[in-house]
């Protein structure tokens, strides 16, 4: 079984919405590496992920009525869960008597950064004990270190794995989640990571170092984003409307509710009486969306900025914000 998917092909496995949470996941935790150091962002790290990955094995093992008690099954599983948390296919599984190998070549994640690899490792070690305790994970090549591929070996747990195994052929069949069901699952595992990555940089820097932190990543993000989305969404004027366009363009991953208050080419307001992240246990809003808002505004108008009055996450009924002339 060959499978070498271009990156270009696999990039689009992922649903647009995750992407979007996988793009604040990677830049809090990118600034979180960068104010703690790789050590202390390892420590504080580990339980908020351990604790998701494990959930996450549970959860979808129950929903899909998967069985993990021999190799190919363990396979399928780690294929299966590849494509609904990450988006990224994985090929070339070869199976020997006592475990199997497989490669990816491809990741979503920021390949050349030094988490890439401590995320994916955190990922399969922390849930293979909840897929099946009596196997071990390990990652045996990685594009982080310049592989050409990522190649990982399961293996059942005190057997030695030593020079050439003879490989056998083995099919592996999983689920077929539809589109809408890889949206669901895929925008829930980035999301959520991007609350963790918060959480752990809030942790280590407190609340308000860790808005100081935060704010130049975000601005830097949204910046990018603008970017991106200005041809793909046709924009061609430089007024609050435009940036509007783009602003609810990368809002509508948050399950919004609301209405409109506002709508000139000087100034825009909107109130908001749902979101998926009214709830947050930080701020995120003031922390990291407001920053990634005016990064938009730099880019599109620097005349321009955002700015929230009211955020649900803040403990008010409603979000409130507007986009109008500095």
């Amino acid at each position: 079984m060959n499978e070498t998917p271009s990156g270009k092909k696999t990039e689009r496995l992922l649903d647009e919405a995750a992407s979007i949470f996988a793009s604040l996941y990677e830049t809090t935790f990118q600034a979180l590496l960068d104010a703690a150091g790789p050590e202390k962002a390892i420590e504080l790290m580990k339980p908020y992920l351990k604790f998701h990955y494990e959930a996450g094995t549970f959860v979808i093992k129950k929903q899909y009525k998967l069985k993990t008690d021999d190799l190919t099954s363990l396979a399928g599983f780690y294929k299966f869960a590849s494509i609904l948390f990450w988006g990224v296919p994985l090929g070339n599984f070869e199976f020997f008597d006592d475990g199997f190998t497989v490669e990816r070549f491809y990741c979503r994640q920021q390949i050349g950064r030094f988490w890439c690899a401590l995320d994916c490792d955190w990922a399969w070690c922390y849930s293979m004990g909840a897929i099946n305790d009596n196997y071990e994970w390990f990652l045996t090549r990685s594009l982080y270190k310049g592989d050409p591929i990522c190649q990982m070996m399961v293996k059942r747990k005190g057997a030695n794995i030593r020079g050439e195994v003879k490989k056998k052929p083995v099919e592996i069949c999983t689920p077929q989640p539809s589109k809408e069901e890889l949206a669901y699952w895929q925008s829930a595992n980035f999301s959520q990571c991007w609350i963790y990555a918060t959480n752990a940089l809030v942790d280590f820097a407190g609340k308000e170092k860790a808005a100081e932190v935060i704010r130049p990543y975000m601005k830097a993000l949204g910046m990018s984003t603008a970017l991106e989305l200005t041809g793909k969404l046709g924009i061609k004027e430089r007024d609050a409307l435009s940036i509007a366009a783009i602003i609810e363009y990368c809002n509508k991953v948050a399950s919004q509710k609301g209405k409109m208050l506002v709508q000139t080419p000087e100034r825009v307001e909107k109130e908001l009486t749902e979101c998926i992240f009214a709830h947050a246990s930080q701020d995120i809003c003031a922390d990291a969306l407001e920053a990634r808002s005016n990064g938009i505004c730099e880019m599109i108008n620097p005349e321009y900025e955002f700015r929230t009055i009211r955020r649900m996450c803040k403990g008010d009924k409603t979000c409130h914000w507007v986009i109008k002339k500095k």
